[in-house]
């Protein structure tokens, strides 16, 4: 399966255009001729479009290399679990809970993979089982720290305990550090980790050196036009956790008018957010 038929089918599986699934990102032309092999695309604009829509990469490539989805059978359910959490729709997440719970056995993957999504929709990890909790912490502890462990944490996170997930985050700094691997998909999974782990950090009240960590380790990684997004993201939080609102209130116009304001808008101070509904 090539990547331009990979991304027709999950884009029609989570019900999207194609101007939808392009995202502000590339254009509904561009993305069209993606799609229909004519155009290539870059790893960083697959990478940003999967992850605006909440697309597991992994599973994405996965597809790709595997050529179809027979290893998975829950697959177009995955996707619905995506899509709901991408627009934050809880009615469909407990409509599927519903289904999962009519049936006699559930796998493992697809039952935290629910309960990642309730968590990121609700910004919270209170109905997390201690069960699911406690494997995917296991999980992440006996794993190799390389690409694929710096994303499973940027989704996980969010099951954990602030301090639990600080942790993890030490860990995997000391590591990305020692093998300095700056390709692009370890710096685009490690730095999209971080974002989450700040976002996390601003709906747990964490303490401010767990801020300052991973704001200063965000700082020691090369300049590179991969993740400059990601350190517009990491400014942005900066600004905010130093109530430097006037700084704020510049990045979430600029992060406006670059078509990416829903990746803070959550966390946006409300008078800031009314006057740029105005």
């Amino acid at each position: 399966m090539t990547i331009g038929e990979a991304l027709k089918q999950i884009r029609k599986q989570a019900g999207l255009t194609q101007t939808q699934m392009a995202a502000g990102l590339i254009t509904e032309s561009f993305y069209s001729k993606v799609e229909r092999g004519v155009h290539a695309i870059d790893a960083e604009t697959l990478i940003n479009l999967l992850a605006a829509h909440h697309f597991d990469v992994l599973h994405f490539f996965n597809l790709i290399i595997g050529q179809n989805t027979e290893g998975e059978p829950n697959y177009d359910l995955i996707n619905e679990i995506s899509f709901a959490q991408n627009h934050k729709d809880l009615k469909k997440l407990d409509e599927i809970k519903a289904e999962l719970e009519s049936r006699e056995q559930v796998d493992f993957n697809l039952k935290s993979r629910l309960q990642i999504a309730y968590a990121w929709v609700l910004h919270s990890n209170k109905l997390v089982s201690p069960e699911i909790k406690n494997k995917i912490k296991s999980n992440i502890l006996h794993a190799d720290w390389n690409r694929y462990a710096y994303h499973s944490l940027s989704q996980i996170v969010v099951l954990l305990d602030i301090d639990e997930a600080f942790e993890l985050y030490q860990s995997a700094f000391k590591a990305f550090k020692r093998n300095q691997k700056f390709d692009t998909l370890s710096l685009q999974f490690i730095c999209l980790a971080c974002i989450n782990f700040l976002n996390c950090c601003y709906y747990q009240k964490a303490p401010k050196n767990y801020i300052e960590t991973v704001i200063d380790f965000m700082h020691t990684l090369p300049v590179d036009p991969v993740i400059g997004f990601y350190q517009v993201l990491a400014t942005y939080y900066e600004a905010l956790f130093n109530h430097d609102f006037e700084q704020v209130k510049w990045l979430a116009r600029l992060l406006k008018q670059m078509g990416y304001l829903s990746t803070i808008v959550d966390t946006l101070p409300a008078e800031i957010k009314k006057n740029l509904d105005n």
